[in-house]
């Protein structure tokens, strides 16, 4: 069984700032229900959810509700902007850089109410600096994405940020950077996904399964660290288990268990989020129920069931920073 607590950890780490509103147990539950359906791109229902947390002062529920609604109206509006301000206001770096960009409906037509987005950069790279000069890791990764230098982020991956770790392998493993020696870089890139991974960042634990695959890594490593990540309920790698403990095909050697592949492609066919989590579930379904009897069928919905109620809810593990 997954470890709970290590998963709540990792969620800490999405959203490392305390928030200092005291909320009360009704506004907390509802908070944490929005920040899943928010991971889970459900844009449109986490909204009135995290706006609950968001209302009573909680700046991580501030920034997130921006975020659901500039991605469900697919730019900043003004609504999207009031809460990034007030996110903003009480220090929230990513709420900053959001408000830094010219991108915003507001700033397209010369509507704009308080600081430009010129102010606002400004005022999160100083921000930034002064953080990340005491050690906090998403500044520097703030700083990196201002363009303040690539090293920036190289030492919030040496500082042991699963994120940026996993950002760091991601840009190695597209061709950027430099390495002269032969084999450099491919020794870097499973380097940081793999501390990535053993950080808890579940989707760093399925690219670091998947790009063992590709270069030939241990076959058991493959297995262990996808096995792991859909555990701890990245979606693509629930999806991918599934197939492999059907045996379509049998190249990790996972003992065959058609129950728990149907349960599992079941949970992703019943997925209420975005992307096209429910689509691929629907799609293997048929593949692997092909030669299950009613009774093997049925205890793979029970098997869904009990997945869903004992681990963490999939994920797609959006970065802070993301879309």
């Amino acid at each position: 069984m997954i470890n709970l607590f290590k998963f709540s950890i990792f969620i800490s780490l999405l959203f490392s700032y305390p928030a200092f509103a005291q909320l009360t147990q009704e506004q907390e539950s509802a908070k944490e229900k929005g920040l899943t359906l928010y991971q889970q791109s459900d844009w449109y229902d986490s909204q009135p959810l995290l706006e609950k947390a968001a209302i009573a002062g909680d700046k991580t529920a501030q920034y997130y509700l921006a975020e659901a609604i500039r991605l469900s109206n697919r730019y900043t509006n003004a609504e999207a902007r009031k809460w990034y301000e007030a996110a903003a206001e009480q220090g929230d770096i990513y709420a900053m850089l959001r408000l830094s960009s010219k991108n915003d409906l507001c700033s397209n037509i010369g509507d704009c109410s308080g600081k430009s987005p010129n102010e606002w950069r400004e005022q999160v790279i100083q921000i930034a600096y002064d953080r990340a000069k005491k050690g906090d890791t998403e500044a520097m990764t703030v700083l990196f994405i201002t363009k303040q230098g690539f090293k920036w982020l190289e030492m919030a991956a040496e500082a042991g940020d699963p994120l940026a770790q996993n950002t760091l392998a991601g840009i190695y493993d597209d061709g950027d950077g430099w390495f002269l020696v032969p084999g450099k870089r491919e020794r870097t890139i499973e380097k940081w996904y793999r501390a990535s991974a053993e950080g808890g960042y579940p989707r760093a634990m399925y690219l670091y399964a998947s790009y063992l695959f590709e270069h030939d890594g241990k076959k058991e490593d493959v297995a262990y660290w996808l096995k792991k990540s859909a555990e701890n309920g990245y979606i693509n790698a629930v999806g991918n288990y599934a197939l492999s403990v059907a045996h379509i095909p049998n190249d990790l050697d996972y003992p065959k268990n058609i129950v728990e592949a149907y349960g599992l492609a079941y949970l992703m066919s019943n997925f209420k989020g975005g992307g096209t989590a429910s689509e691929d579930g629907k799609r293997i379904l048929p593949k692997i129920s092909e030669k299950m009897t009613t009774h093997e069928i049925n205890q793979g919905i029970l098997f869904a069931k009990e997945w869903e109620r004992s681990r963490p809810p999939l994920s797609y593990f959006v970065p802070v920073y993301g879309y």
